[in-house]
């Protein structure tokens, strides 16, 4: 069963599904909310010749010689151009209870200027706390211009699960393969502690990088 926006707004007021920073009124749709773009851009570098294997997750490529990062300001913008792959993260951090799953797609206005929000990776797990990484790529003719908390280029949709995941399965439990939680950096893959700062908690405290 897909919730509606009366059912989300409730599990928020429970404080079932948290968003952080909270979500804004015109965040809300029918039976989703729109999401807002975070501030970090993370793009592979062509390195000719190397070539990687992913079978046991990202840490062959976890070191900085693999990608580049760029950390842009509210009103700065990122160029993503026709064809161009670049990981972002959603502005909002999110905490899934064991009894949803989240289901993370694109919006129709950004769709029709061939921007995708995902490749094959739109499920939030029960259980899941952290930002939503979002793997974009411009698969139109034109260059398309990103604003970090300006642009909402995704929406969250929750479905309510049959039964509840019992904690030590749900995500970010027991399980050695749910490294992302409360994840910092895209490729970012390092197990986190339940006290870990939200993703967006540094911009306070430090001078974004300019863009050059």
């Amino acid at each position: 069963m897909v919730l509606s926006q009366e059912d989300i707004r409730k599990a928020i007021k429970k404080g079932d599904v948290r968003f952080s920073p909270a979500l804004e009124e015109t965040q809300y749709g029918q039976a989703s909310v729109d999401l807002r773009l975070g501030f970090t851009f993370t793009k592979f570098k062509k390195l000719p010749g190397i070539k990687i294997s992913v079978a046991n997750g990202l840490g062959a490529i976890g070191d900085s010689t693999f990608w580049e990062a760029n950390v842009h300001g509210q009103r700065e913008t990122y160029t993503l151009e026709p064809g161009d792959f670049v990981l972002g993260m959603t502005y909002e951090s999110i905490t899934v209870p064991p009894y949803l799953i989240a289901l993370v797609e694109g919006r129709s206005t950004y769709a029709r200027v061939g921007l995708s929000m995902h490749l094959t990776a739109p499920w939030i797990q029960p259980g899941w706390s952290g930002p939503i990484i979002l793997e974009m790529t411009n698969n139109g003719p034109l260059s398309i211009e990103l604003t970090p908390r300006i642009d909402r280029p995704c929406q969250l949709t929750f479905l309510r699960l049959t039964k509840p995941v019992p904690q030590h399965l749900a995500y970010g439990g027991n399980r050695a393969t749910d490294v992302y939680q409360h994840q910092a950096h895209p490729l970012d893959t390092k197990k986190k502690s339940s006290k870990a700062a939200p993703a967006n908690s540094h911009l306070g405290n430090s001078k974004p990088k300019r863009r050059r």
